[in-house]
């Protein structure tokens, strides 16, 4: 109609808050069709394949890291963009006596008996600052986080690397380094979904390393998690991810059964006052 483009500014260019809206809307959570959660058998059999080298290694257990504290691509491994990795400064460890220690600063002897490791949020997204997530070990000799923490930062440590060092990098024995990609992980694990994907019914092609995230958040749904502490967990804005996971999870195929006793109900009544006849008020008058 010829007026102007509410739009724009005074050089014709798209409003900086618009802008910053865009940007917001850009990194909501995605629709969850996309979204293929990774099963635990398909994480073991990527980590077990992955035992020759200190480069396989720091694969292996970047797969695990990322698993169990539901990160991100650019947290876990290396990215080109919304690159805001942990650090070795970033991860801490308790000790059976309840005090702990930097990962940079703690003893071998320590670092050998510590109980619980810390990953400390700086600019991780939806991560509140110097804020971490805890989790301890497990029963399992290779899927624990905090086992995979220490031989990440006893890896780095042999090799005396600064205290900003990326959990990501792996030292080759010649002194240069490779840094681990979500393309990387995502490869490993499809390899291993080529393999004993059909038996869990997933392909490869359904997974990468984005969907880690999800498969650590399906795994503690279905052992009982309250689905707010693993949304809190996860930093997720909405609910978006939980419902699709919950669904997913959810087997209904008892519900018909139960059913039949829970379609059974009444419906409870408030207990009015009983009506007074005509007679009772005839001689109330009187």
């Amino acid at each position: 109609m010829g007026a102007p483009d509410p739009r724009l500014d005074a050089n014709g260019k798209v409003h900086v808050s618009l802008q910053r809206l865009q940007r917001s809307y850009q990194k909501e959570d995605p629709p969850p069709q996309r979204v293929k959660p990774i099963p635990l058998q398909i994480v073991r059999h990527a980590v077990e394949s992955l035992q020759s080298d200190d480069r396989s290694l720091a694969i292996a257990d970047l797969l695990i890291i990322g698993v169990f504290f539901l990160l991100r691509p650019g947290e876990n491994t290396y990215a080109t963009y919304n690159n805001h990795p942990f650090r070795l400064q970033d991860a801490s460890f308790e000790l059976p006596d309840k005090s702990t220690h930097n990962a940079v600063t703690i003893s071998a002897d320590d670092l050998a008996i510590a109980t619980k490791v810390h990953l400390n949020f700086t600019t991780q997204k939806n991560g509140e600052a110097n804020k971490a997530i805890t989790h301890g070990d497990t029963s399992d000799a290779l899927l624990s986080p905090l086992k995979a923490v220490r031989r990440r930062v006893t890896h780095l440590r042999y090799f005396h690397v600064p205290p900003d060092t990326p959990l990501y990098r792996a030292y080759l024995p010649s002194g240069k380094y490779s840094n681990i990609t979500a393309a990387i992980l995502t490869a490993t694990l499809r390899a291993s979904c080529k393999s004993i994907g059909s038996s869990l019914g997933i392909r490869p092609l359904d997974i990468s390393a984005r969907a880690l995230r999800a498969g650590g958040a399906m795994a503690l749904l279905r052992a009982n998690v309250d689905p707010v502490t693993i949304r809190m967990i996860g930093r997720w804005k909405s609910w978006t991810m939980i419902r699709y996971l919950h669904r997913s999870a959810t087997s209904t195929t008892s519900f018909a059964e139960q059913m039949l006793t829970g379609g059974n109900f009444s419906i409870a009544q408030h207990a009015t006052l009983p009506t007074i006849s005509a007679s009772v008020d005839c001689l109330l008058k009187e």
